[in-house]
């Protein structure tokens, strides 16, 4: 029992940077792999609307039953504070906000959220921060990678199965979305829970820093471009018919 207690709280393994090592490069694979079988069933015609509708809705309900579940585990098991359990990064939010999404097949929710998440879960796994911290592959690490790997499949799945395809229109949600998230990092966090992380990664270390520029201003100008650029990416028709419209103008 005593070595099942140290797998959930995390001490086993010698603790260290692991990351760009075997765990993680496999991990990555793992999800891949996962990501391509959710694009491969969302875009297959041979599964109906109401067997796609049960996938996505299944894939939700274990990104919340694992929410309340790993809060349970660091309550009981390791006795963490209860502030702990608070989603403070971006993609913890967004690990109880895109299931919920799902759920209530909410149109507004997946225009905010889903490209924000998805964004979030892919930087991630390729600049993970502080997630692979030891050398064995312990519950605080599988509880990380399990939460964004639904920021990854439930945006990829209701893309591939087109119900929700984003487009340039949607950018306007998008940054409402991104500025909540902002709200929870930079005020709830930081001015109501009284925590003191960086947890929108406005003052760390990432490669977005230009000296003598605030990182609040790269980061921002940064993250709409990237989200611009994938909602144009996204819906091609939508994207073609815009810029017929402003060559039209243009004349």
């Amino acid at each position: 029992m005593d070595v099942l207690r140290r797998w959930f709280i995390g001490d086993m393994g010698t603790p260290g940077a692991y990351e760009y090592t075997a765990m993680h490069f496999i991990t990555i694979a793992c999800v891949v792999v996962g990501v391509a079988i959710c694009a491969i069933l969302g875009a297959n015609k041979r599964i109906s609307d109401k067997s796609k509708r049960k996938i996505i809705v299944g894939i939700a309900i274990f990104q919340l039953t694992f929410e309340v579940f790993w809060r349970i585990i660091y309550i009981t098991i390791k006795k963490a504070p209860w502030v702990e359990l608070y989603p403070m990064y971006p993609c913890n939010l967004n690990g109880i906000l895109l299931p919920l999404a799902v759920l209530f097949d909410n149109k507004v929710m997946k225009k905010m959220f889903y490209l924000f998440g998805f964004i979030g879960g892919v930087l991630t796994f390729v600049m993970p921060d502080g997630i692979f911290c030891t050398s064995v592959m312990v519950f605080p690490i599988v509880k990380s990678v399990l939460q964004h790997t639904g920021l990854l499949f439930i945006p990829v799945f209701e893309y591939a199965s087109k119900k929700y395809i984003p487009n340039i229109k949607d950018f306007g949600w998008c940054f409402l979305g991104t500025l909540l998230h902002f709200i929870n990092c930079e005020v709830i966090d930081l001015h109501v829970l009284g925590l003191t992380g960086d947890y929108m990664f406005y003052r760390s270390g990432l490669p977005f820093v230009i000296p003598g520029v605030s990182q609040y201003i790269t980061l921002t100008v940064f993250g709409a471009i990237v989200m611009a650029l994938i909602l144009l990416i996204s819906d091609i028709k939508v994207t073609k018919e815009l810029f017929k419209k402003l060559s039209k103008k243009g004349k």
